[in-house]
C-alpha cells in the first residue's frame, strides 16, 4: 500500500511517501518551493516533486493522510472539550478557529484546485498522534514513554503517552486556550525582535550570553507555573489571548519587561540577553518537570520526544542527564514537518494494521542526483567541469588548508539540520572560523554557534556522555580537549551540539572526516547547513551552484565534481 502523508495548511509543510510502511521519499516543502518555513494551503509543489521523483501518479497512491483531525464533522466526541474551552474567559478564539479550519479544510474538492487527476481518499490523523508516530514508530524501542510538546495541535499543547507494541495510552494533556509552552517561546522570540515562526533557535543561542536576573526569573516563574503530577499552566493574566495579541506580549507586559527590541538582532542589550537566559531556563525547567513525572507514571526506561519544542537541543541535553530515562530518541524532524511521515505511519500501523517500520538509522530521505545530472547542470551554467577521483580526500585537503567549502552529496536530509549531505564545512581548529562563516558566508548574527560533526568512534574524547547522536539534537558540555582543539564549534558557555557520524549511516562523510583527521589529528569538522540567511537548505544542484556563487564559499564539492570561483 502506498500512502502519501502531508503536513499542510500550516507552517513547515512537508510530504512523505510510504510503501508498505517503508519511507521512500520524505522532504520539507520549503526545500522545493524555496520559501523558508513554507506556509501554504497545500504543499502542491512538493507533492508534484515527490511524484515526479518516484515516477508515480496520483492514481498510484492509495490514500492521502493529513496531520490534523479536529473538526466537529470529523470527530463529534471533540465537541464537549471544544465547548468547555470556548467558555473560558481568556479563550483565544483565533487559535481555536485556526485549528478547526486546519482540520475541516482538507477536502477532495479543495485539493482539486492544486492537483490534477483523481484525488485519492483523504484520511485524517490527530496532530499529536502524528507526532507520536513520527518518533515512537521509528525508534529502536519496543516500549517507551512519549512526550509531545509544541505550540498546539487541535487543542493539545503537551501530551504524554505510554507506548508498547500497537497499544498506546494517553497519560496527560495540557491544552489550549492557554497552556502552550511553544506559544510562550514564540511570544518571547517576538519580544526580542525576531520573526513569528522559525527563529526560536536563535533565542536559544543567545541565552548563554545573558546574566542571571531575579526580575526576569520571577516573571517567567509566574508565567509558567509548575503544578503537581508533572503538569504546568500558563498564566493567562501575563500571556493574554495569544492570537489576539499577534503572538506578542501586551504593551503593558512588554513595558514591564523593558520594552520590545525594535532594532533587530544587532540591537541586543544586556537586558535582552538576560531575558533570553531566564526564558530558556524556565522552559527547560517545565519540560524537565513534565518528563520526570512521565518517567514515574509510565514506568518506562526509554523516552521518545516530538513536537516543535523537541528542537530545543539545550533542553534535550538536560533531559539526557537529569530526566531519569536511560535512553532518549528524537527523530531528525520532530517539528511539524515530521508529522507528514508520522501521519502516514500512524495510518499504516495503527489503523491498517501494517508491519511496524524499521527503526530510522539516518535522515537521508529526500532527493538525490546522479553525476550525469550534476554534470549536465554544471554545463548548463557554462562552468568548467572538473571531475575528482576522490571527492572526500579533496574536500578534507581544502578544509585543512583553511578553506570553507560547500558539500553536496547523496540524498537531501529530512529535518532542519544539515547532516553531511547538504552542508557547509570548515576547519573547527581555527578560533576565527566561527566569525568568518557567520559574517562572510552565512550572513547571520555573529553570536550564533556552529555544530561539530565528529566520527562516532571518537566522540567520548570531545563530548563525554553524549553517546550516539546522529541528528544533532543534544547540546552537551565539551571536554578540555575540545576547548583546546576545536574552539570554533564550542559555544560561549562551553557547550556544543554535535553530530556523530558513523560509517554505516554516511560512508562518504565519514571518509571525509577521516581524511581530515589523518591530515590534522582532529576527527571533527565544523558543519552548518548549506544556505545563507533567510533561505532554505539547498536541495538540487542548481540550488547549490546558485548559493555557492552568491556567498563567500571558497569551493564547492558537488557529487564527483569541484567548482571554484574565478580569481
Amino acid at each position: 500500500m502506498r500512502l502519501l502523508g502531508y503536513s499542510g495548511f500550516n507552517h513547515d509543510s512537508a510530504v512523505a511517501l510510504l510503501e508498505d510502511g517503508k519511507p521512500i521519499f520524505v522532504c520539507e516543502a520549503e526545500k522545493i518551493r524555496r520559501t523558508k518555513h513554507e506556509l501554504s494551503p497545500f504543499p502542491d509543489e512538493a507533492v508534484r516533486r515527490l511524484l515526479s521523483t518516484t515516477g508515480l501518479t496520483l492514481g498510484d497512491i492509495d490514500a492521502l493522510v493529513v496531520n490534523y483531525d479536529a473538526g466537529p464533522l470529523a470527530n463529534w466526541g471533540y465537541l464537549p472539550h471544544l465547548w468547555a474551552c470556548l467558555r473560558q474567559r481568556n479563550a483565544d478564539f483565533g487559535i481555536i478557529a485556526n485549528n478547526l479550519v486546519l482540520s475541516t479544510s482538507h477536502t477532495t474538492s479543495l485539493l482539486k484546485y492544486s492537483l490534477t487527476g483523481p484525488i485519492p481518499p483523504i484520511r485524517r490523523v490527530r496532530h499529536h498522534l502524528a507526532h507520536l508516530s513520527s518518533t515512537f514508530l521509528y525508534s529502536p524501542f519496543e516500549e517507551a514513554a512519549v512526550a509531545v510538546i509544541d505550540a498546539s495541535g487541535e487543542l493539545d499543547c503537551t501530551t504524554t503517552y505510554r507506548c508498547a507494541g500497537r497499544e498506546f495510552k494517553r497519560l496527560s494533556a495540557m491544552t489550549l486556550p492557554t497552556d502552550s509552552l511553544g506559544a510562550v517561546y514564540i511570544m518571547a522570540t517576538r519580544h526580542l525582535g525576531y520573526r513569528l515562526i522559525g527563529d526560536e533557535y536563535k533565542v536559544m543561542g543567545l541565552a548563554p550570553f545573558g546574566e542571571a536576573d531575579p526580575v526576569f526569573r520571577r516573571f517567567f516563574e509566574e508565567l509558567i507555573v509548575l503544578e503537581a503530577e508533572g503538569r504546568y499552566s500558563i498564566n493567562p493574566r501575563l500571556a493574554g489571548a495569544i492570537a489576539r495579541n499577534g503572538c506578542q506580549f501586551s504593551e503593558a507586559i512588554s513595558r514591564r519587561l523593558g520594552g520590545r527590541n525594535m532594532g533587530g538582532p544587532g540591537a541586543f542589550t544586556d537586558v535582552h540577553k538576560s531575558f533570553a537566559r531566564e526564558l530558556q531556563r524556565r522552559i527547560e525547567d517545565a519540560i524537565l518537570h513534565v518528563v520526570r513525572h512521565l518517567r514515574k507514571a509510565s514506568g518506562c526506561k526509554r523516552l521518545c520526544l516530538a513536537g516543535g519544542v523537541a528542537l530545543n537541543s539545550v533542553a534535550n541535553g538536560r533531559l539526557k542527564s537529569e530526566s531519569g530515562f536511560e535512553e532518549i530518541f528524537i527523530p531528525p524532524a520532530p517539528h511539524d514537518a515530521g508529522t507528514s511521515l508520522g501521519a502516514a505511519s500512524y495510518f499504516h500501523y495503527y489503523v491498517n494494521g501494517g508491519a511496524r517500520p524499521d527503526p530510522l538509522d539516518n535522515a537521508y530521505l529526500g532527493q538525490s542526483f546522479t553525476d550525469d545530472a550534476i554534470e549536465a547542470e554544471i554545463r548548463r551554467c557554462r562552468l568548467v567541469v572538473h571531475r575528482l577521483d576522490d571527492p572526500s580526500r579533496e574536500a578534507a585537503r581544502r578544509l585543512a588548508g583553511g578553506e570553507v567549502i560547500g558539500w553536496f552529496q547523496g540524498k537531501t536530509e529530512f529535518g532542519p539540520r544539515a547532516l553531511g549531505n547538504r552542508s557547509i564545512l570548515a576547519d573547527p581548529r581555527m578560533p576565527l572560523m566561527k566569525d568568518k562563516v557567520n559574517l562572510s558566508i552565512k550572513e547571520r548574527e555573529g553570536y550564533r554557534p556552529f555544530a561539530p560533526s565528529v566520527l562516532e568512534e571518537a566522540v567520548d574524547a570531545y563530548f563525554p556522555g553524549l553517546g550516539v547522536s546522529p541528528y544533532m539534537l543534544f547540546v552537551v558540555s565539551v571536554s578540555d580537549k575540545a576547548r583546546a582543539e576545536i574552539p570554533a564549534v564550542v559555544h560561549v558557555d562551553g557547550t556544543a551540539r554535535p553530530q556523530t557520524v558513523s560509517v554505516q549511516a554516511n560512508p562518504l562523510f565519514h571518509r571525509l572526516i577521516s581524511h581530515f583527521a589523518r591530515a590534522t589529528g582532529v576527527p571533527v569538522v565544523l558543519n552548518t547547513s548549506f544556505n545563507v540567511a533567510g533561505e532554505p537548505i539547498v536541495n538540487t544542484p542548481a540550488d547549490a551552484i546558485r548559493c555557492f556563487f552568491g556567498s563567500g564559499l571558497d569551493a564547492l564539492v558537488i557529487g564527483s565534481f569541484l567548482l571554484e570561483k574565478p580569481q
